[in-house]
């Protein structure tokens, strides 16, 4: 019944983002007008942010006008996941010649046709793909629905795994409930997989995507495409901007009193914990975090070079599993005897770190792939030895790599909620979990004191991708 009730609200997910992914797919990938590098920047950042965060985004901004259920949800899903949909379509949208269509206007057809015989047929492949992958990370969405939902119109098998384990121990049915969710998860990236596959026949003959977009060439094009850039950008800023007047207002307006009375907000809420200890525990879990991924990460990026397919399954395996599962995986496998690592405090960290890491694998192969292998010949035409030659040839690139790596695994780190839920101790909560705690109390100060910490992150988590967006262009250069 959970499963049910978690493919409906996921499927009615998958509608809503790609209604809304599409034109700004469309806009963003065929035309070419001021602000588009800003706009497909922007387009990503709530992909980036934690889940708990966007989850009081909406809770500011709309929850005057809704209950917590299906509505609030499904919201919420899409606006994480617009970026999706805009970045898988919009590669095969850019990559779709436009002389096609005006040969096809020529020849009598209209807009229409051309879009449905041209368009459309093109795009399945990559649509179907985003709605594969939506479906995925709505099915297991946790932060979310813990959050914004209702508990019977919303439920997932994320959260029954969560009772089943933490609160009824009953862990062979939280391991069924694993492995069901697996098999959901293992299909729909499967078919994901064989969809995107399709999606990425259009090549030339280097091997590589060609790219077309085109000028505004007229004032209904010209306000078409200002119209969904316009809202593109109130959608990803509404939210955002609902959690920073929450931190900063109060009965009587305007207020820093929020901030300035978070080192003392520990008395107020001292059974769940002081909310500067949830910040320092989440950032020294994030360092630990970037440096475990990264080091792990790279190194197995460097196997994948040596086009190893064993090791780079193996790597993938952690994007299969939801954070839930991998949280009890890790509690089953570190938690118990012979090896039970949880007076330790390192089981979030090695959580958190599988999440990551085949992130990192993501992020760091292709740009070592890509670097020129000729500078490890001439280094040993010179006579350096092969593991200097190679290291002449990789070495810039890897520490550049490695950089953007561990920057993007804190930022995992910091913003994860669902396997932290499983591992954590009630005594000491990281940031997502204290926030997801004080919005179940009551009062002004809790929810204050939940959106400053939001603040907090977001900050934190969009300085992190800055910083990998940096290094990793640096790493292609």
């Amino acid at each position: 019944m959970v499963a049910l009730i978690a493919s409906v609200q996921s499927v009615i997910s998958v509608g809503l983002s790609l209604a809304i992914g599409l034109p700004i797919a469309g806009v963003l990938s065929r035309y070419q007008f001021p602000g588009r590098s800003f706009l497909w920047a922007l387009v990503t950042v709530p992909f980036v942010l934690p889940t708990v965060v966007v989850a009081l985004g909406f809770q500011a901004l709309l929850g005057g006008l809704f209950e917590p259920g299906l509505i609030l949800v499904v919201l919420a899903h899409a606006y994480i996941n617009i970026a999706v949909v805009v970045r898988i379509v919009g590669a095969q949208w850019s990559a779709i010649n436009p002389h096609q269509m005006v040969v096809a206007r020529t020849l009598g057809s209209t807009p229409w046709r051309v879009f449905r015989t041209i368009t459309i047929p093109t795009l399945t492949p990559s649509i179907l793909a985003s709605a594969c992958v939506v479906f995925v990370f709505s099915f297991t969405s946790l932060g979310i629905v813990t959050i914004l939902g209702d508990g019977s119109t919303t439920r997932t098998l994320e959260q029954v795994i969560l009772r089943q384990s933490s609160v009824l121990l009953d862990f062979p049915g939280a391991l069924a409930s694993a492995i069901l969710q697996l098999i959901v998860v293992s299909s729909a990236l499967f078919i994901a997989a064989r969809s995107r596959g399709t999606a990425l026949t259009l090549r030339t003959g280097n091997s590589t995507r060609t790219h077309y977009s085109m000028g505004i060439t007229s004032k209904k094009t010209g306000l078409w495409v200002f119209t969904i850039a316009s809202l593109t950008a109130a959608l990803v800023v509404a939210p955002i901007a609902s959690i920073i007047w929450a931190s900063l207002s109060g009965r009587d307006g305007f207020t820093l009193a929020w901030w300035i009375s978070l080192p003392d907000s520990s008395e107020a809420f001292s059974r769940l914990g002081s909310p500067l200890h949830a910040l320092g525990l989440s950032f020294v879990l994030a360092i630990f975090t970037a440096l475990t991924a990264a080091l792990v990460g790279g190194a197995i990026a460097i196997a994948v070079m040596g086009r190893n397919p064993f090791i780079a399954f193996l790597s993938l395996i952690p994007l299969g599993l939801s954070a839930a599962t991998v949280g009890l995986g890790t509690l089953l496998a570190f938690g118990r005897a012979p090896i039970d690592l949880r007076a330790s405090g390192v089981l979030i960290p090695i959580a958190h770190a599988l999440v990551a890491v085949p992130l990192v694998v993501a992020l760091a192969a292709p740009v070592l792939r890509a670097a020129d292998p000729r500078r490890m010949l001439v280094a040993s035409s010179l006579g350096a030895s092969p593991n200097r030659a190679w290291w002449t040839a990789y070495g810039n690139v890897i520490r550049m790599v490695m950089l953007a790596a561990g920057g993007l695994a804190g930022a995992v780190s910091l913003g994860e909620f669902g396997a932290a839920t499983f591992l954590a101790r009630p005594d000491s909560p990281t940031v997502p979990i204290q926030i997801s705690k004080l919005l179940t109390r009551p009062g002004e100060q809790a929810y204050a004191t939940a959106a400053v910490l939001s603040v907090t992150l977001i900050i934190a988590t969009l300085t992190l991708m800055l910083v990998v967006d940096r290094m990793n262009n640096k790493a292609r250069a």
